[in-house]
């Protein structure tokens, strides 16, 4: 009567140490989605439980990164309204970075990249980390201050409209 319990107990013990993302369904949940600025190069980082598949492609009018990572889903911090979490960055190569949970098919969780200028990006993975750089083709001002940075980004948006 022992030797149930025992193998029961090391059921146990296998099903906490495997990750709550793998041993649910299989599915890859993306955490945190951060960035960082220096040098006028933004850095998105998407940061999953696992290493993370993906495809990337760009879109104009506005000008966006779309990084697709499949076979995942949000983790809880992350969804927003609507399912979804948007970032205002505000930097100088990158305006919003939103990320969604989408059905199709099967879970895929879209990181959508919107750029604030023209500029080239790259997207690699880091262990369980995506990260998306974006380099904005002119290099930002030496000498503006970020309030400085945000009324000239306001401005120029405000003339686009009219």
């Amino acid at each position: 009567m022992t030797q149930p319990r025992i193998w029961i107990a090391a059921i146990v013990a296998v099903a906490v140490a495997v990750p709550a993302a793998a041993r649910a369904d299989g599915k890859n949940e993306i955490r945190t989605v951060t960035f960082d600025d220096a040098g006028g190069v933004t850095r998105v980082h998407v940061r999953g439980a696992q290493t993370p598949t993906f495809t990337v492609y760009k879109l104009e009018r506005p000008s966006r990164v779309v990084v697709d990572v499949p076979q995942a889903r949000l983790g809880e911090g992350l969804r927003g309204h609507e399912g979804a979490a948007v970032l205002a960055a505000n930097t100088w190569a990158v305006s919003t970075i939103a990320a969604q949970e989408l059905d199709d098919g099967g879970l895929v969780v879209r990181v959508i990249v919107t750029l604030a200028r023209p500029g080239r990006y790259d997207v690699r993975t880091e262990g369980n980390e995506l990260v998306v750089l974006v380099t904005a083709r002119d290099p930002a001002p030496k000498l503006a201050s970020p309030e400085a940075l945000a009324a000239a980004e306001a401005e120029r948006e405000q003339a686009r409209r009219a």
